[in-house]
């Protein structure tokens, strides 16, 4: 949530809380479904809050169906729940499990132009993962 409030975003604190929630649900579903590395990434725009899960599961996000006694099961539930949009796409080493959310203009940010200014520093610029020898992925992964 620093990010979001780097870029100057006011989402509330509700909406801060659903973000919360719903990359919690993410990142725990690709520690506990995924072996291997997840990469998370959090990127914005003038409209919305994008939250990006990588994982190295190629099998796709399931919905499960539980009972009242479950204590788990109810992630995706809950991220179709908060989300303005959510899906998956599979990858090359796995698959991107993504939520998107609403974010609200301010209309003196707008009129100023700051907001413009906010997007292109916020946009999403390439980078090269760099790993410590010891999680260095075996060839062909």
């Amino acid at each position: 949530m620093t990010q979001i409030h780097a870029w100057g975003v006011r989402l509330g604190e509700d909406n801060l809380n659903a973000v919360r929630l719903v990359a919690s649900e993410l990142i725990t579903n690709a520690v506990v479904h995924a072996k291997g590395l997840i990469t998370i990434g959090l990127y914005l725009d003038e409209a919305r809050l994008l939250l990006v899960v990588h994982d190295s599961s190629p099998e796709p996000p399931s919905r499960q169906i539980t009972t009242e006694d479950d204590e788990g099961g109810r992630g995706l539930v809950l991220v179709e729940f908060l989300s303005a949009r959510h899906g998956w796409e599979p990858t090359c080493h796995g698959k991107k499990v993504w939520a998107e959310f609403v974010v609200p203009v301010s209309v003196p940010a707008a009129r100023g132009g700051l907001l413009h200014q906010r997007l292109r520093a916020a946009a999403p610029q390439a980078f090269v993962h760099v790993m410590p020898e010891r999680f260095a992925l075996a060839p062909g992964l």
